[in-house]
């Protein structure tokens, strides 16, 4: 008779809490609470950007500039397709909200996948707007 798998619901993640806590983060920025969400990541990341240990310092690192870097570039391009065709035109609507909702939710994706290598106890870079890795 085989052994019985491990129920995962009731053993502790393998990752580092602070990574997972702020990979969380990010998707709270990006879902529940945009802005408060931000704030908790950037002290988490001030206090703990020296001390931590590396796997924490990267993911530290990749959500507060990937947050900063897709938010700019969720706002500035929606903002500059909105004024480049102007708010009465219906296809500028389009295409703004149609270029919202696609990266907005590339975004979650990749937040989703560096929750996952944060529970692996693993290192991870955005793609496009991640920072290099600490080595």
């Amino acid at each position: 008779m085989p052994d019985q798998e491990a129920d995962l619901l009731k053993e502790q993640m393998p990752g580092p809490g602070l990574a997972i806590l702020a990979e969380s983060l990010f998707l709270a920025n990006l879902l529940l609470a945009p802005g408060l969400a931000f704030i908790v990541l950037v002290i988490l990341w001030r206090k703990h950007r020296d001390s931590a240990p590396l796997v924490v310092r990267n993911h530290l690192q990749q959500t507060v500039v990937a947050s900063l870097y897709g938010g700019a570039m969720l706002l500035g391009v929606s903002i500059a397709i909105f004024l480049l065709g102007g708010f009465g035109d219906p296809w500028s609507w389009v295409l703004g909200i149609l270029y919202f909702v696609s990266f907005h939710a590339t975004l979650v994706i990749f937040g989703v996948i560096g929750l996952n290598h944060a529970m692996l106890g693993q290192s991870w870079q955005y793609p496009f707007i991640g920072p290099d890795l600490f080595e």
